[in-house]
């Protein structure tokens, strides 16, 4: 009775060890709204978007919307190391560049972002393929969307990401 008891026992330890991993290896969502305002400096524009993202484990799967862009062709878009109200280094691609597909003029752009994503920040302390330091960031509400056109090479669109 007793060595069945303790079968039992461990068991549910290693049953509820499991479902804490689980728990811990589970996913969360991040968002943002996208507009010149929040450019730095601010800009102009009729432009607009949004952005969200769900993290699981080692793939970020996103969906970034955005449409009445002023500067002409869409050149990439980004997600970027920066605090609100600063500029950062490039994290990842979204579209426009590394393994994305070209950005459209205006839609609906959607993807994952894997550990061969991740180009940087180098100088900012983020390796190529440190995807678990850019999941960092994002935690700490360090990153932001951007999206990049002709007349607004430096982005005309930006949003910061904050945690659903």
């Amino acid at each position: 009775m007793k060595m069945r008891t303790i079968g039992v026992v461990a068991v549910v330890a290693a049953a509820a060890l499991a479902l804490g991993g689980a728990a811990l290896a589970g996913k969360s969502s991040v968002r943002t709204q996208l507009n010149g305002w929040k450019e730095v400096p601010a800009i102009s524009t009729d432009g607009h978007g949004s952005f969200r993202a769900e993290i699981q484990g080692d793939e970020i799967h996103y969906r970034l919307r955005y449409s009445d862009l002023e500067g002409g062709d869409v050149l990439f878009a980004h997600i970027h190391l920066g605090r609100p109200a600063t500029n950062g280094g490039v994290a990842a691609f979204l579209c426009g560049g590394g393994s994305k597909p070209a950005c459209p003029q205006s839609g609906t752009v959607t993807g994952v972002i894997v550990a061969a994503d991740v180009v940087g920040p180098v100088e900012q302390g983020i390796d190529p393929g440190e995807f678990d330091e850019l999941k960092r960031a994002i935690k700490a509400k360090s990153t932001y969307v951007n999206v990049h056109t002709e007349t607004f090479p430096t982005g005309e669109i930006r949003g910061n990401l904050l945690k659903v």
